[in-house]
């Protein structure tokens, strides 16, 4: 275990799980984009991380899927998918960026990531530099980004609450405020609503043709499309 420390008083803590010594350099060098803003924990095991994020919640989690669970024994991405549901299952909030030569295997855990309460994103680890800190930014803001997985899934999945959201929004014209009274849950949770459709429905700010317009207009619309609202 590692750790590297950034000064000022409004510094984020970043914990980076991943045993091989390449990629990590190359982790490193792309979170160095934050500056002095961030402390940096180094680790190498699921064991290692467990004991740290017991310790200290991080503002976001960085990992890989194909871990060890403890030092001396082989990285497996089965031992890796499980940690990650056990981190959605007991800290509904931690913010996480997968970081993984094997997205594809998110696929299954897709209901978890849909109920995970923080963001999270997933990159490849042949991503370019730009696209993977513009997805560790996105994590750590508290935003939902799985496009890479959600194309090997066939169909629109929305969560009754999610629906809701939309038809109150697109055909009522309530705003978030009004939202969370209706559902009777935090404005927090709305906002992860609509993180969560966004999500679903493609609808990224990153995007060229988003740029410059109304995301919640972009997504009624959208929604309009599916016949997700009448």
């Amino acid at each position: 275990m590692t750790s590297i420390a950034a000064s000022g008083s409004d510094r984020q803590t970043i914990f980076v799980v991943e045993d091989h010594p390449t990629t990590l350099e190359g982790i490193h060098s792309i979170l160095k984009r934050f500056g002095d803003k961030i402390i940096l924990e180094t680790l190498t095991t699921i064991e290692e991380a467990r004991e740290a994020i017991d310790r200290l919640r991080p503002n976001l989690l960085v990992l890989d899927l194909q871990l060890p669970e403890s030092a001396g024994e082989n990285a497996s991405t089965e031992v890796g998918i499980q940690f990650l549901k056990d981190l959605m299952n007991d800290y509904e909030h931690l913010n996480i960026a997968v970081h993984t030569s094997y997205p594809d295997a998110l696929v299954r855990i897709i209901p978890d990531i849909d109920n995970h309460r923080g963001g999270f994103t997933v990159t490849s680890k042949d991503s370019a530099t730009e696209k993977a800190f513009e997805r560790f930014r996105a994590a750590l803001h508290g935003y939902t980004h799985t496009r890479d997985i959600r194309s090997l899934k066939a169909g629109l999945e929305l969560k009754p609450e999610w629906l809701e959201t939309l038809d109150l929004a697109c055909k009522e014209g309530y705003q978030d405020r009004a939202i969370a009274k209706h559902l009777h849950v935090s404005e927090s949770m709305v906002r992860n609503y609509w993180s969560k459709i966004y999500d679903v429905l493609g609808i990224y700010p990153e995007d060229e043709k988003e740029e410059g317009r109304n995301l919640r207009i972009v997504t009624c619309l959208k929604a309009r499309e599916e016949g997700l609202v009448d």
